[in-house]
């Protein structure tokens, strides 16, 4: 008896699906939102992604989106990419990240450049690590009454996050892991 072509193909795809997943790099991602937000939130958020390969910078990136741009707040942002231990040579590289929001850059921010906090992470570090694990955080502010940002109230807005390597050296694919909180803040 021939089985139907449904039955046939489920069978051969389901192995396929989970040689796949155990092929797939290594990696888990959180959101505070959780089950894909049916609804966005409107007043904070919080995402990461944990043992993602590091990219050259800005090459890892998060993003986290707000239901819409309210006036009378400040919009409060925090990142962080950190690397792990790398043994047994630690190579120099330069962690950095960047933010926006719907493409505007927060304060402080040095333009034109977009990365705006940067961690020497060398071989020979200041502060004496002796893992060579290195930790890059930035904190940055826009204030939503400002004319400047006046488009971005009554929309959804996004932050993104971009972090990485400056250098793109020989560390790029290690894991790391990289968070991103956003909130509003009362003025």
């Amino acid at each position: 008896m021939m089985r139907p072509i449904a039955s046939r193909v489920v069978r051969g795809v389901v192995p396929a699906v989970f040689g796949l997943l155990l092929a797939s790099p290594r990696g888990f991602a959180a959101d505070s939102c959780g089950g894909g937000c049916p609804t966005l939130p409107s007043n904070a958020r919080a995402v990461s992604a944990t043992a993602t390969p590091l990219a050259a910078f800005p090459g890892n990136v998060l993003a986290a989106t707000l239901k819409k741009g309210k006036a009378k707040k400040i919009l409060m942002v925090e990142g962080m990419l950190t690397d792990g231990p790398i043994t047994p040579v630690v190579l120099a590289r330069v962690l950095a990240l960047g933010v926006d929001v719907n493409g505007l850059l927060l304060q402080p921010s040095p333009a034109p450049d977009i990365f705006e906090a940067i961690e020497d992470c060398g071989a020979f570090r200041a502060d004496g690590d002796p893992d060579g694990a290195c930790t890059v955080t930035g904190n940055w502010w826009l204030d939503m009454d400002d004319p400047a940002n006046a488009a971005l109230l009554g929309v959804p807005i996004t932050i993104t996050l971009v972090g990485g390597d400056l250098l793109g050296g020989a560390e790029v694919g290690a894991p790391v892991d990289i968070s991103l909180r956003v909130r509003f803040e009362k003025k």
